[in-house]
């Protein structure tokens, strides 16, 4: 039978198949466990068609070895395809504990009724065309297992082949045919036949129908970008070219050393030559790097590198046309494109206007954009819009308009040779975007060229953002320097102006306080008179409107000094008599001076003594007098029960006067505001009308002009007051 024999051949070349594509699989995704698992299940394929080869052709062991063997790695090869099945594209298993324990409860027995029974497998018998195996009744747990598991695992790949959509869809799609046709005709040769009619001599064909794996997968990966090993695959490339050229180095030192007059040794020009091959390796791998980039434009590139570099070079420019071209020429040299345009998105009306445009028409280079659809489907999903993945969105798209306007876009993108377009996103909304042509290679994008400009967007979203409010913040500044520029002349005219009317004002209350404390103590002074009976008999009925006249013009007069303390206080021109003086002395006389007007309110009106004496200080004695007459005066009108009481105290060389009160309290808001001029509670207008707001604000005035501080402290409202006057021992 040599035409069987020499199609056994194929099992052999399976096996080198499955070996190749795994190592592909492993080199390009050593960290992704989705990538290790395939990569595993290809391994165990050609490790299994391996040892099929030599069940027919045995070179070394038996062939119930080989056989035994045979069984041994299907049983290995199920768990990385069923982990890939359940993880691809992503995990969907919370833990994966509990199958492992159950494949690993259920596959023991049959490894032990393979290697120490005879019930799997009794015997193998050899035959003129070849070996066949003989199964023992025992062979139909094996079936009843790998039924069970094949049901299971096309059950999960079928189920995630009709979720799935897309790009995703064509990918399992084919994983799922390339299964199908590898797993059903294996069952039915290897176990099937022989239980039904003891039959095993198209064992041979099952390793041929494991080509469908790795024959779909390459598909997939050539296509539709499954598991993006294609980078693999050339760096691959690379690597065998190099390794040929340093044997071929090596053949040639042996052949050059033969033609010598004395010939040198064999395993010394071996030795030299290999020492200079470790040397070359790396010069010769990047000439051919090189050359593969410039002849063929197979792009090679570091993917941290690129970004590495790109980051550090957006930091440099905060200019639109530097960062634009600095993207665009990355972009044109990383991956060897043919054309690239830069749109971005005015802020008001959200129009697309060209940045930087390599290689497109300028009207094709905006044509995409000129309807919303694109700018609306990108914002939706979020992502990249490959062309070739466009007619299987068109497909899955069950919306008829979407479907007609994908529709349109397709063939836009087609016209225009436009291969991707990358959004550029800030919180979610696009402010740009970047379309690329085709690579010159006419190589699709990879998964990893797709994650590249993923990252890359990301980083040119956010200095497209900071250029442009540079650029919004430069005009601003230049408009805003030419405005203050304007303003401040106009302010300063106005504050000439207020100077001048500030000024009057001064002269004004000065003039006006001054000609009105003349006549306000003449009539003090012939109310007084009156009361004291200079002019005769004062009627008793008189009494009562006099006191009330005398009242009302020492609040006048009151007014009158406050006003002309404020123009003083204000034109700078007050004077200080400083003197040694007793504060406690002053508390006390302040104390009787207003004992009468606690009376009227009744109140009390307590001071605290301090038990130590409190030192003499240098202060103008009139004016603290007033700051002291001012706050207690104030705590007495605003306490309707209860009473004020006045303390002094010495403290870090200060002494403090503390007057507080059980009356209406304050907010903070009218804490804040307390010392000012013109300033008073809500409580104020309510509880005393006759007042202007003056008395603490001269009072503030007086005690700064001697270092001093004055403040206030409540708790809220009618929850009293405490006023603190502190004043340095000088």
């Amino acid at each position: 039978m040599p035409f069987v024999l020499d199609l056994k051949l194929l099992v052999l070349i399976s096996a080198i198949i499955s070996f190749v594509l795994s190592w592909i699989v492993f080199q390009q995704g050593k960290k992704n466990k989705t990538n290790i698992s395939f990569a595993l299940f290809t391994f165990f394929i050609g490790l299994w068609a391996f040892c099929f080869y030599f069940y027919f052709h045995p070179v070394f062991f038996s062939q119930l070895v080989w056989i035994k063997l045979v069984y041994l790695i299907s049983i290995f090869m199920i768990p990385p395809a069923l982990y890939f099945i359940l993880c691809f594209p992503m995990r969907r298993m919370k833990s994966l504990f509990p199958f492992v324990m159950l494949y690993t409860a259920c596959s023991l027995p049959l490894i032990w009724l393979l290697f120490f029974t005879d019930h799997w497998v009794e015997e193998v018998i050899v035959y003129p065309w070849g070996p066949q195996t003989v199964t023992g009744s025992g062979y139909v747990f094996y079936f009843i297992f790998v039924g069970a598991v094949a049901l299971f695992g096309f059950y999960n790949l079928t189920k995630n082949y009709l979720a799935a959509r897309g790009i995703l869809k064509a990918q399992l799609k084919f994983f799922l045919l390339g299964v199908f046709f590898f797993g059903v005709p294996t069952i039915i040769v290897d176990i099937v036949l022989p239980l039904v009619s003891g039959n095993s001599r198209y064992f041979w064909l099952s390793p041929v129908f494991a080509l469908a794996v790795p024959g779909a997968t390459t598909y997939a990966i050539t296509r539709y970008r499954l598991m993006d090993v294609r980078i693999a695959i050339g760096k691959g490339l690379v690597y065998i070219f190099t390794l040929a050229a340093l044997v071929a180095l090596i053949f040639l030192s042996i052949f050059l050393s033969t033609k010598l007059p004395t010939p040198v040794s064999t395993n010394v020009v071996l030795v030299l030559a290999m020492i200079v091959g470790i040397l070359l390796f790396q010069p010769i791998f990047r000439f051919y790097e090189k050359f593969a980039a410039k002849y063929f434009y197979y792009v090679f590139y570091s993917y941290q590198t690129v970004l590495t570099d790109l980051g550090k070079g957006l930091t440099r420019f905060l200019d639109l046309n530097q960062l634009s071209s600095l993207i665009v020429n990355t972009l044109m040299n990383t991956m060897k494109l043919d054309r690239t345009v830069v749109l971005l998105r005015e802020p008001g009306d959200g129009e697309y206007r060209i940045q930087k445009n390599i290689g497109f028409r300028e009207e094709n280079g905006i044509s995409l954009v000129k309807d919303n659809f694109l700018t609306i489907w990108l914002e939706r999903t979020q992502k990249p819009l490959v062309y070739e993945e466009l007619s299987l969105i068109v497909r899955d798209t069950t919306k008829e308009e979407e479907k007609e306007r994908l529709g349109i876009l397709q063939s836009n993108m087609k016209r225009i040779e436009a291969a991707l377009c990358l959004p550029l996103f800030i919180e979610d909304k696009i402010i740009g975007m970047i379309v690329l042509g085709n690579k010159l290679s006419g190589d699709p994008y990879s998964e990893q060229d797709i994650e590249l400009l993923t990252n890359l967007a990301n980083q040119a979203s956010v200095s497209f953002q900071n250029a442009r409010l540079y650029s919004e913040i430069k005009g601003f500044s230049e408009k805003l320097e030419r405005e203050v520029e304007k303003r401040t002349k106009e302010l300063q005219e106005a504050y000439e102006d207020l100077k001048k009317l500030d000024k009057a004002k001064s002269e004004f209350i000065s003039i006006a306080s001054h000609q009105l404390r003349t006549p306000l103590t003449a009539v003090k002074g012939y109310i007084s008179m009156m009361q004291e009976g200079t002019y005769g008999k004062m009627p008793e009925k008189m009494e009562k409107p006099l006191d009330n006249i005398y009242v009302s013009n020492e609040r006048l007069i009151k007014l009158v000094n406050d006003l002309l303390n404020v123009s003083r206080i204000e034109a700078g021109r007050m004077e200080m008599k400083l003197e040694k003086v007793s504060l406690e002395e002053m508390i006390v006389s302040v104390i009787e001076e207003l004992s009468n007007v606690a009376k009227e309110k009744d109140v009390y009106l307590k001071w605290e003594k301090s038990k130590e004496t409190l030192p003499k200080i240098s202060l103008d004695r009139d004016k603290i007098r007033q700051v002291v007459m001012n706050v207690i005066d104030n705590a007495i009108r605003y306490t309707e029960k209860g009473g004020v009481t006045i303390k002094a105290k010495e403290s870090d060389g200060k002494i403090q006067i503390l007057v507080s009160d059980t009356g209406v309290g304050l907010t903070k808001s009218e804490l804040s505001k307390m010392f000012e001029s013109f300033s008073r509670g809500a409580a104020g207008t309510r509880l005393y009308t006759e007042g202007v707001g003056l008395g603490l604000y001269v009072a503030r005035r007086f005690v700064e002009v001697h270092d001093g501080k004055i403040w206030a402290e409540s708790k809220g409202k009618g929850k009293g007051s405490i006023f603190y006057i502190e004043l340095p021992i000088i």
